[in-house]
């Protein structure tokens, strides 16, 4: 009797050790699927931001490349096709700036619908006016018809059209401030975040085309135009380079574009 509790003891303990080793390689494998997976991730975030990175440097070439075709245009003497300005209206910069304005709005549009966000919709309609105001003049014309029903004068050496032309920016940009304060309380982390990078990046936007373009207008030589030119336009489409290849990135960082 004492043989066979003792041969039972026996082999409870062997079942035992069985099941530890048992357990020890199943943590061992665990571990190692875990540590494959966090590699994997790594590779993937790598992966997007090789990705982005690329991105960016594709569009920024192609913005130097714009800005060295003004430079053959305006000092060549090569070419009269005015296409090649910076400056020129519906001219080979200013579409492709068109472009980067629409598909900025677009992938905006894209993430308010996936993430039923109106902050996301109230950015993807101001990139939208940027590209109606850029394509179809919007400020400039308000501006010509403010300036001349206000009776606007000239002065700091600024014409009466570039005060009406500040007017319309300055009201625009205030309805869009407001609705952006609005819709930022509505909005989750991570499309707050995305607001305050955006917005660091308008501000920039509006420096080369709102303050440079000042300048422009006030310190404009035959000398420094082409410079103030460049200075202006090829600020513009370098900034609009890097918000459309940061609004491109959210589409690989958020979860719900992508499921």
């Amino acid at each position: 009797m004492l043989n066979k509790k003792l041969n039972h003891l026996k082999f409870i303990k062997d079942s035992t050790s069985v099941i530890n080793r048992k357990l020890k390689h199943l943590k061992l494998q665990m571990d190692f699927t875990s540590r494959i997976n966090k590699k994997l991730k790594y590779l993937v975030k790598l992966s997007k931001t090789n990705l982005i990175v690329k991105l960016c440097c594709l569009f920024l070439a192609t913005d130097i490349t714009f800005i060295l075709l003004d430079l053959f245009y305006t000092y060549s003497g090569l070419t009269s096709n005015s296409n090649f300005s910076l400056g020129q209206d519906r001219g080979y910069s200013e579409i492709f700036q068109y472009l980067k304005e629409y598909w900025s709005a677009l992938l905006l549009g894209f993430l308010a619908l996936k993430n039923r966000s109106f902050l996301y919709l109230t950015w993807s309609v101001m990139f939208f006016y940027l590209l109606l105001d850029d394509a179809m003049q919007i400020h400039e014309r308000l501006g010509n018809l403010i300036s001349n029903e206000f009776s606007f004068v000239p002065m700091f050496y600024l014409r009466a059209i570039d005060f009406g032309e500040l007017a319309v920016s300055a009201i625009v940009g205030l309805l869009f401030l407001i609705a952006i304060t609005i819709t930022y309380g509505l909005g989750d982390r991570f499309a707050r975040e995305v607001s305050r990078y955006l917005t660091i990046l308008l501000f920039a936007l509006a420096f080369f085309g709102i303050i440079v373009d000042m300048i422009h207008l006030v310190f404009s030589t035959s000398l420094l135009e082409p410079l103030l030119n460049i200075v202006e336009d090829g600020g513009e489409l370098m900034v609009m380079s890097l918000i459309i290849c940061f609004v491109f990135s959210l589409s690989l960082q958020s979860k719900k574009l992508i499921e």
